[in-house]
């Protein structure tokens, strides 16, 4: 049993030299020796895919982006568009864009309608496709511009009528208070005079 106890011990012992000896507290190394920590370095930005006329996902995504971003500045676009000195056909179907903007006049926005539809036939497919939106879009505006347009000048119509109307009723009132008048005074009793003599 002592050998074996012996043996037991031995086994433990040689257990505990084996395990790696717990790292103290203190760094071994000198602070000014250590590596400086290394920050990440955020990704540098995707440079925004140039503005073209074709037909890929990518150029379609890009012409999105710009109506979405234009409908927020306008003005600021329009200035931006009149300062660049080449007028290619990027530069025409932009100008073509901001004058269908809700806020150009009637006028302006029916002549670029017919402009934009011959624009959409030169288009690749998949660009005229996402144009036609806004030919649809505008044509249904200037229709409602012209219905409503329609109904003001004949709501004014109407309202001249009634006050011409109104004028004629008033000027017929008084020519039939008028004949009123005259017409008691003729329903009244004559008066009978006497003479001197008390004789009628």
């Amino acid at each position: 049993m002592k050998t074996g106890l012996i043996i037991l011990l031995s086994f433990a012992l040689a257990g505990c030299q084996l395990t790696p000896a717990p790292e103290s507290a203190t760094p071994t190394q000198p602070i000014a020796d250590m590596p400086p920590e290394q920050t990440i370095a955020p990704e540098p930005e995707h440079p925004s895919p140039a503005m073209s006329i074709n037909d890929d996902a990518t150029t379609l995504q890009v012409w999105v982006n710009y109506r979405a971003d234009m409908l927020q500045q306008v003005d600021d676009e329009r200035e931006r568009l009149n300062q660049q000195p080449e007028q290619d056909a990027i530069w025409q179907l932009k100008r073509t864009i901001l004058q269908l903007h809700p806020d150009t006049p009637y006028l302006t926005r029916l002549r670029v309608q017919m402009q934009l539809s011959d624009q959409l036939a030169t288009l690749p497919t998949s660009l005229a496709a996402l144009f036609s939106w806004d030919l649809a879009f505008n044509q249904k505006l200037l229709e409602a511009e012209s219905a409503v347009s329609a109904l003001t000048r004949l709501n004014s119509q109407q309202h001249d009528n009634i006050e011409r109307l109104q004028r004629t009723n008033k000027e017929l009132q008084k020519k039939i208070d008028a004949l009123t008048q005259i017409e008691a005074q003729l329903n009244q009793p004559a008066t009978v005079q006497e003479d001197n003599n008390g004789k009628f």
